[in-house]
């Protein structure tokens, strides 16, 4: 082999973190177990296949804690062990088994991307997906700056659409964008969701690109609802459903 022709590998390490350990449902539990057991397989593929690209996965947790702090612990420890991405997973959404390397191949193609969100929608009605623009101003009188989040309600269907923030129901961020910026990363005094914040911060400050990839498609586990009898009213109402026979004509009156 001439000298120089040497096929050259660089290796990734990514972080996949879960920030958020309160109970979990039966169907995310499940989905989770599946997506870590993938996630193996596909490192084992991947060397065997030479990519000249090649990722190791790490896995990182943090207990109960408070999301933001959670948030910013995991970023923490993904710092020291010297990652260069980190894959945030909440514990009540359900992922495409292919979804980590799906945002793996966006960064490859598209290097501009910071920060990289799946297309994922809010828990209750009327369920947007969480895409926003930001309006930013300056408030005179309180002499500070300020910004306004829209909800992108009619997003771009099956494409990889650049905007100002995204909801972190899964989020891949680079960690080389973690490393110039200041802590606290997600913490804030600000009424916006630690997700939003942190994309808008990371935009203002540092010139970060916020990437939504409407291909790669999950599912959030709303309430299950309490079926009581105000509930159960309401749904016949709503369905007009046949009750059929009605109910004995002798039955006990309870004394009171």
């Amino acid at each position: 082999m001439k000298k120089g022709s040497e096929k050259t590998t660089k290796l990734y390490k990514v972080a996949i973190s879960v920030p958020n350990e309160a109970f979990v449902l039966p169907e995310a539990y499940e989905n989770h177990i599946m997506l870590a057991a993938h996630q193996g397989r596909l490192e084992e593929r991947w060397k065997n296949e030479n990519r000249p690209i090649q990722y190791e996965f790490h896995r990182f947790t943090t207990g109960r804690l408070l999301t933001a702090m959670a948030r910013e612990k995991l970023v923490g420890e993904a710092l020291k062990a010297g990652m260069d991405y980190i894959i945030m997973e909440d514990n009540d959404m359900i992922y495409p088994i292919d979804f980590v390397e799906s945002m793996l191949y966006d960064i490859e193609e598209h290097p501009e991307i910071d920060i990289l969100a799946p297309l994922a929608f809010m828990r209750n009605p009327p369920y947007y997906p969480v895409m926003y623009t930001t309006i930013e101003g300056y408030d005179d009188k309180e002499h500070q700056a300020y910004f306004i989040n829209n909800l992108v309600k009619k997003y771009p269907k099956d494409t990889l659409v650049e905007c100002d923030a995204v909801g972190f129901g899964a989020v891949l961020i680079k960690m080389d964008l973690v490393k110039r910026m200041k802590a606290p990363y997600f913490m804030s005094t600000t009424g916006t969701g630690e997700d939003i914040w942190f994309c808008v911060k990371s935009k203002q400050d540092y010139g970060a690109r916020v990437f939504m990839d409407t291909r790669i498609k999950l599912g959030h586990l709303s309430r299950p609802p309490v079926i009581d009898e105000e509930y159960f009213e309401r749904y016949i109402k709503e369905t007009n459903h046949d009750l059929g026979v009605d109910a004995p004509h002798k039955y006990l009156k309870e004394s009171r």
